[in-house]
């Protein structure tokens, strides 16, 4: 009986074939060698990183949520004010002396805005916020919105919050009369949704009495995972710049679409019928419109001297 092989590749081209694999092995052998060797060099504390996923192997292979093996990475350098990490090849600082913290947080601050991530904001505005912007974009917002949260400007929304917290109290009262077990935890993200519903989107959604109601049902979307998040996620880490080319988002398209809907129909309806209520939404709409206007006894100097220091701040690109 003859065989006949279904793939007949020349000796020749397995050699180039395993030649090139062999190559392509030892440069990312040598590539993620100098990389997990960036800590060492510096005298940092650091643990043995996996390549090619560094410290966060697990969460990246498990799909485990990484806020938890940072936790575990926390814990393990027990004793050191800072710890080295790595994700994928790139270097990163956990910090754990408060004293440290507050150097980077106040002190140094200008050398570490910064946060290494690239959004579109002309195609997705929502990834455009206060928490991802780096450079001088984040530094032009916060400038902007430094007014918006004095405290007295906050406590103009307490009342909201009051008003809240009595609807719990209600919605409590039944069955604590029958002695009923219940699910605080649903009871409170409930309470929560409306606080923040209320007090920044200025809408009545009331989940309390509403379980299914519309602004919680996408409020939840957010936070449900998704392949494409994970996807963008690590794009963010590998290939930031790809992000931006390819105008991802960590959000779902519909769930952006969702929001932005509620707060222009929110604006539109306030500005059109003169409504104002004491919110974050009403603070701004007003800086929107520049009528944000100071109230009596609120820290002037405070928000000159921060002002100007985030204008003579230099932007800072990436940290080394």
């Amino acid at each position: 009986m003859i065989v006949t092989p279904m793939f007949d590749i020349p000796f020749s081209r397995l050699v180039e074939v395993g030649a090139v694999a062999g190559v392509t092995v030892l440069v990312l052998y040598v590539y993620f060698k100098i990389c997990y060797s960036y800590w060492k060099k510096r005298g940092i504390p650091t643990l043995k990183p996996t390549a090619p996923f560094g410290n966060f192997s697990h969460s990246i292979l498990s799909g485990k949520n990484p806020g938890f093996q940072l936790a575990e990475l926390y814990k393990a350098f027990d004793g050191h004010p800072v710890g080295g990490v790595y994700t994928f090849g790139a270097p990163s600082l956990l910090l754990r002396h408060p004293d440290v913290i507050k150097d980077i947080l106040v002190k140094d601050f200008d050398h570490f805005y910064s946060r290494g991530r690239h959004f579109d904001e002309e195609a997705e505005p929502l990834d455009a916020h206060l928490l991802a912007l780096s450079g001088s974009k984040w530094r032009n917002l916060r400038v902007r919105m430094t007014p918006l949260f004095t405290p007295l400007k906050i406590k103009m929304m307490f009342g909201a919050m009051v008003e809240c917290g009595k609807n719990l109290q209600i919605c409590l009262q039944k069955p604590a009369s029958n002695g009923e077990t219940i699910e605080i935890k649903d009871y409170l993200a409930r309470y929560s949704t409306d606080v923040i519903s209320s007090c920044a989107f200025g809408i009545q959604c009331d989940c309390l009495k509403n379980p299914e109601a519309e602004f919680r049902k996408w409020g939840r979307k957010v936070f449900e995972p998704h392949i494409r998040q994970r996807i963008t996620s690590l794009l963010q880490v590998v290939c930031p710049s790809l992000v931006y080319i390819l105008k991802l988002s960590l959000f779902p398209k519909d769930v952006c679409n969702s929001f932005r809907r509620m707060v222009r129909e929110t604006v539109e309806y306030r500005e059109t019928n003169n409504v104002q209520r004491q919110d974050f939404m009403q603070l701004m709409i007003q800086l929107k419109n520049k009528t944000l206007v100071m109230v009596e006894g609120e820290d002037l100097n405070f928000l000159q001297k921060d002002a100007d220091h985030m204008r003579s701040s230099t932007p800072f690109g990436k940290w080394h």
